[in-house]
């Protein structure tokens, strides 16, 4: 179900029909900007909740990755905008990608923490994000994905990044005010749909519709609950030598010249 397939339905029934309470006809929507009592409602009013919901649900579930060596500076917030957009029109879509996300997140804790290593939920995003950049000789090459890390670290090759979950969470831009913000919107919302229901007021589609992409978009931030925000800069994994051999084993080519950073092209 997605956005545009509820507006598209709701839209024949905007000015919805008559219903019976208490004997008593009761006018669903009134389209005339003039609401009578307090069972009636605009049609701007239901669209203006609605609208307000949907954005503030995914404006606080998203949660792009951090841009790659060669990406410019609009590229966070060009993700962040094609991320609102598949939350609102595909929902399936983001939970699959934040399970994929969360599970990944907690194989690459568990190897640390096989290895020795206290990490937590936290820091296996974070490297998924792309948190982790590798320079050479005071220069950005190429963001090492988890394994790539682990592999380093255990060569020798690097040093252990040496970064609590606090240090993390200091970078994300995540606050207080804008889940509060959220949460009270849609507990807004829901109250007043599950009162309308309860007393027999008829509700329209796009308000059905915006219940369940909002329910999709709070399982997704559900999954990414550990996972920082708005991070903008990783954290830099200095190459230990003046350079990289042009191959490593375990399947690693690595050519620090020609390595396209296959992360940098996701969210």
């Amino acid at each position: 179900m997605t956005l545009l397939l509820g507006v598209s339905l709701c839209i024949p029934f905007v000015r919805a029909s008559l219903s019976s309470f208490n004997g008593t006809s009761i006018l669903t929507l009134d389209v005339s900007g003039c609401p009578s009592c307090s069972n009636t409602r605009t049609m701007w009013d239901i669209i203006w909740s609605c609208v307000a919901t949907l954005f503030a649900c995914a404006w606080t579930a998203v949660h792009p990755n951090i841009p790659g060596v060669h990406e410019g500076k609009g590229t966070a917030m060009y993700r962040r905008i094609c991320l609102i957009i598949t939350a609102l029109l595909a929902p399936e879509f983001m939970i699959t990608w934040a399970a994929r996300q969360f599970f990944s997140a907690r194989q690459a804790t568990k190897d640390f923490n096989a290895r020795g290593y206290q990490w937590t939920a936290t820091h296996g995003f974070f490297a998924w994000m792309g948190g982790f950049r590798l320079y050479v000789n005071g220069s950005p090459q190429v963001t090492l994905t988890p394994d790539e890390l682990g592999y380093f670290v255990d060569s020798c090759s690097v040093d252990m990044p040496v970064l609590t979950e606090e240090d993390i969470e200091d970078r994300s831009k995540e606050d207080v005010l804008s889940k509060g913000v959220a949460i009270l919107q849609l507990t807004w919302f829901v109250a007043q749909f599950v009162v309308r229901y309860a007393h027999n007021l008829p509700v329209t589609l796009l308000e059905i519709n915006t219940l369940a992409v909002a329910a999709l978009t709070c399982t997704a931030y559900a999954l990414w609950w550990k996972k920082p925000k708005d991070v903008g800069l990783p954290y830099i994994v200095h190459w230990k030598g003046a350079s990289p051999p042009s191959h490593l084993h375990h399947g690693y080519a690595f050519d620090i010249h020609a390595w396209n950073y296959s992360n940098s092209s996701r969210f």
